[in-house]
């Protein structure tokens, strides 16, 4: 590949294959190289994924490279590049992430050629089932509607009984109105607070230079309903501004970190063709 296009510096010449995760700044501790390389090292393939920060301005121009090179299996998409991913892909996407208008998975088909997938939606919502059970009869507010924000609206939506997304542009709306929810503009939020059994933060605030800042405020949450639960899809840190405000007032709380990991699970399962079946790769990446 040619690193000309990418910030940091990487070594792949002693690779059979390479994966990476393509952001703005993956190689400033995303998580998913260390999940991803511990299935590597216990397959015994020479495989490794990196991080490839990259730039706006040179994101085309990384992807149309990595599609020629050989080396390259596939991998992860980060922020803020899974809306820009799925367009440069066209038509060579999943229904699920067609229908969300984002990627956060790549991954070579039978030809060899690109394709890609979003697995956020689906393991944000395995997760968050798995700890507070059935959706049915709930009420959900979504906070931010970027690629991740897109992918858990449109698989907690179809399993909630009324969702709400709010949002600062009219880009929301147009995605609430596309998978049939509500929306609202985020200087009305006040009204609708109280009315919601879960409130899911997928906005950045509280990650990387937003740390310690909250998308509500201590009002706001001490307004929410004794019985709201709390789910915050950052997980550096482990525990944001809004969890703990969220904590002290006594609701439920839930970080990012095993949607992280079964995003990576499935993501890893699209990319690398081997016989390992999901509950191992989980069990594998679990230890990490």
């Amino acid at each position: 590949m040619d690193v000309s296009l990418i910030k940091n510096q990487i070594d792949i010449a002693h690779l059979d294959k390479y994966a990476a995760i393509i952001g703005e700044s993956p190689s400033q501790g995303a998580r998913s190289p260390k999940l991803w390389n511990a299935v590597f090292d216990n397959s015994g393939l020479n495989y490794s994924m990196i991080p490839l920060d990259v730039t706006k301005d040179k994101i085309i121009d990384l992807l149309n490279d990595l599609s020629q090179d050989e080396g390259f299996i596939g991998g992860a998409i980060a922020a803020p590049y899974k809306e820009v991913v799925a367009e440069w892909l066209g038509a060579n996407i999943t229904p699920e992430a067609k229908k969300i208008g984002a990627v956060n998975c790549l991954y070579r088909d039978a030809k060899g050629k690109l394709q890609g997938a979003n697995t956020d939606g689906e393991a944000s919502l395995v997760t968050f089932k798995n700890k507070f059970g059935s959706l049915e009869s709930k009420s959900i507010m979504i906070l931010g509607i970027g690629g991740a924000g897109k992918a858990v609206a449109s698989y907690f939506a179809t399993n909630a009984n009324f969702t709400t997304i709010i949002s600062r542009s009219k880009e929301g709306k147009k995605y609430a109105d596309k998978i049939g929810v509500n929306w609202a503009d985020w200087g009305d939020i006040d009204s609708i607070t109280n009315d919601n059994d879960i409130v899911i933060n997928c906005t950045s605030i509280g990650f990387g230079d937003q740390e310690g800042r909250s998308p509500l405020s201590k009002n706001q949450i001490s307004n929410l309903k004794p019985s709201t639960v709390i789910f915050d899809i950052v997980y550096q840190p482990l525990k944001t501004k809004f969890l703990q405000i969220a904590e002290h007032e006594g609701l439920s709380i839930f970080n990012g970190l095993e949607m992280n990991m079964e995003q990576a699970v499935l993501a890893y399962r699209y990319t690398v063709k081997s016989n390992q079946k999901l509950h191992e790769i989980r069990k594998i990446m679990s230890k990490i």
